[in-house]
């Protein structure tokens, strides 16, 4: 018999934890709602089970909330002894919640909760039962997400500005508690630069505590806190990190050391925003925006290979429909999610996940085709946000990001039907729409595909370019020319966000500009530590200095110094230069090729399936070694099969 734990309405728990996290946003003394529609979770909820018990027994059901139990046609309450005949059985149990969500428990020798249960909204459509391996004992509360704590203690503390200045050493997450002997009043501020700590004026998070004896306060990011007791007895606080226990099981170092501290920075930043799930950043937003996910997606593959962050956050952000708006309101953050959810069972290659989240996803298509304009393309409705990137493109009309976007949707949507069984509906439609970019957005003249058709400009933007390359849509004598005219073009507007350089990075790494990927993570995120960085900001301009570096969204200090986008490093290394790549759902088969570029040598250890591949390129030989089945060594067009545990030597 499996272990029992709580269970829940599929997605549940997701959403329950999505809601609280969306609504405890802090910014300049107000709290700030979110801004789009938020789904909830099931008031009242239904779950059953067919089961065989060998024996009599008695069973007793828990509830979060309230209900009964059905058994052999009697009802009894939850929390009782239910007397267990020998024999089959189907148990059903009713329970509400209206203030979380309803969850149930059962451990005996006769029936434990797990998620072979079956659950339902009173609609008579039952799903397999949600639960989490974290939720296991009777006691456990699924309400309350499980994270760790370590004391944190400062590295230096100054007095100045009335008040006491306390410097953690790098930037890090967690409460805070206030102490005191009686009762007191204090302000405490939280900065992730010295600067902003000090700066009561414009402190993005800043407070004014009166308590009595001892105040917790909510987890927030901060380096740097500031306390001043404004009445009462004297204050003193303490801190602890909270955090989730996810191992690292890749990490890379090469010949130029600034590598190994710029993969650790990337590292330490994405620990640090994987929480609930994939956060934009731990300061200023701390909320779950689907662009910043699906990187974070690709980037955890490598440097965890757990899914959980990222299924629970799919889910989070699949929310439930009818939908209202775009998720986060963005069109293209709606592709995203549909994206994510193929690519992350090519990844992982769990059906059962696919078949949970897929009646969602379908409903999202439909949100998502049923606002195309009358030539079948992505446009502005009221209320969308075309967002794709910080920077000037022209978003007159359809963009061709978005097109693009929705053509991979078509793509995706159809291998997921033909995965599930069902009919494919739509690749004969992503066939269609593909044609009909190449006919409006490529520029026979410029040699490269403009922004957009109907503003007249005819701008051309590295975004969409690199887009049409790194999803494939350019191809042959179309993609040589977006390389040359487009990617390779230093007339060009820079992409100055680390979100959209990780796609072009990614973009250049595919079409093997290895050293100019190489060359870019040094002097980009090597010039971020150039500046004390302890995490990978959200924007980075060589050109700033100072406190100018911390301004944006017209906020002093509104700039995130701690962003999940930033590690893109990690996927950079692990998949290019290290040159590992899955090849089939779970990684059931795998690629080695490395490509060093620039490094005289590198060492690196990758996960992928059920082990790990270690690297040593040293002239003149590399080394390769690998406890997962399905791989293969590939080097100069030549494929050698890697034996599990054997040890291979390659020259250079």
């Amino acid at each position: 018999m499996t272990k029992a734990r709580w269970i829940w309405y599929p997605g549940d728990f997701e959403i329950y934890h999505h809601l609280i996290l969306s609504c405890r946003r802090q910014e300049l003394g107000c709290d700030y709602p979110c801004m789009w529609h938020l789904a909830r979770p099931e008031a009242s909820v239904r779950f059953k089970k067919t089961f065989t018990a060998e024996r009599s027994g008695v069973i007793r059901v828990l509830i979060r909330g309230r209900g009964m139990v059905r058994l052999q046609g009697k009802l009894f309450p939850a929390g009782s002894d239910i007397p267990v005949p020998a024999g089959a059985h189907e148990i059903t149990v009713e329970a509400d919640n209206l203030t979380t969500f309803p969850a149930i428990y059962i451990e005996s020798d006769l029936l434990v909760t797990d998620g072979s249960w079956e659950a339902d909204s009173f609609d008579s459509v039952f799903l397999p039962a949600g639960c989490e391996p974290g939720f296991f004992s009777p006691g456990d509360d699924p309400a309350v997400f499980p994270f760790l704590y370590e004391d944190l203690s400062p590295v230096s503390s100054e007095e100045t500005a009335g008040g006491v200045l306390y410097d953690f050493g790098r930037e890090t997450f967690g409460p805070v508690t206030l102490s005191s002997w009686g009762r007191s009043r204090a302000i405490l501020a939280y900065g992730e630069s010295r600067e902003e700590v000090l700066d009561h004026e414009h402190t993005i998070v800043r407070e004014t505590v009166s308590f009595e004896g001892r105040s917790v306060r909510p987890s927030r990011a901060f380096r740097y806190l500031f306390l001043r007791k404004e009445e009462g007895e004297p204050v003193s606080l303490s801190a602890r990190y909270e955090y989730l226990p996810l191992e690292d099981k890749a990490s890379f170092s090469a010949d130029d050391p600034l590598i190994k501290r710029i993969w650790d920075t990337a590292a330490y930043t994405f620990h640090l925003n994987s929480r609930e799930f994939f956060l934009d950043g731990v300061k200023r937003d701390r909320w779950v925006w689907s662009g910043d996910a699906y990187q974070s997606y690709m980037i955890a593959r490598y440097l965890y290979n757990d899914p959980s962050v990222t299924r629970r956050t799919i889910v989070a952000l699949l929310g439930k429909p009818p939908y209202r708006n775009h998720v986060n309101t963005i069109n293209d953050y709606s592709a995203y999610v549909i994206l994510s959810v193929l690519e992350e069972y090519e990844a992982g290659g769990d059906e059962a996940f696919l078949r949970m989240v897929w009646p969602r996803v379908k409903e999202l298509f439909a949100f998502i085709t049923g606002r195309l304009d009358e030539r079948g393309y992505v446009t502005a409705r009221p209320g969308d946000w075309i967002f794709i990137d910080w920077g000037e493109l022209d978003k007159d009309g359809p963009h061709c990001v978005e097109q693009i976007l929705l053509w991979r949707v078509y793509l995706a949507m159809g291998k997921l039907s033909r995965i599930l069984g069902e009919e494919d509906k739509t690749s004969c439609r992503a066939s269609a729409l593909k044609d009909a970019i190449l006919r409006d957005y490529f520029d026979s003249e410029k040699g490269a595909f403009v922004d957009s058709f109907t503003s007249g400009r005819r701008f051309v933007t590295r975004q969409t370019n690199a887009f049409a390359v790194l999803f494939d849509l350019a191809e042959g004598e179309v993609r040589r020319k977006v390389i040359e005219n487009a990617l390779l073009n230093p007339a060009l507007p820079p992409i100055t966000t680390p979100y959209f350089k990780l796609f072009e990075l990614l973009t250049l790494a595919k079409i093997g500009r290895i050293e100019e990927v190489e060359e870019f993570i040094a002097s980009y995120w090597g010039g971020i530590l150039g500046e004390g960085a302890t995490t990978v900001w959200e924007t980075y301009d060589p050109r700033e200095s100072g406190a100018a570096h911390y301004a944006m969204y017209g906020m002093k200090y509104g700039k995130s110094l701690c962003h999940a986008w930033g590690s893109g490093p990690i996927l950079l290394l692990s998949r290019f230069v290290a040159g590992v790549e899955p090849t089939s759902p779970g990684a059931k088969t795998f690629r080695v090729e490395p490509r060093p570029g620039k490094y005289g040598s590198f060492e690196a250890v990758i996960p992928v399936g059920t082990g790990r591949v270690k690297l040593s390129w040293r002239r003149p030989e590399i080394t390769v070694e690998t406890d997962a089945p399905g791989g293969v060594f590939v080097r100069n067009g030549s494929e050698t099969p890697l034996e599990p545990g054997k040890k291979y030597v390659f020259p250079l």
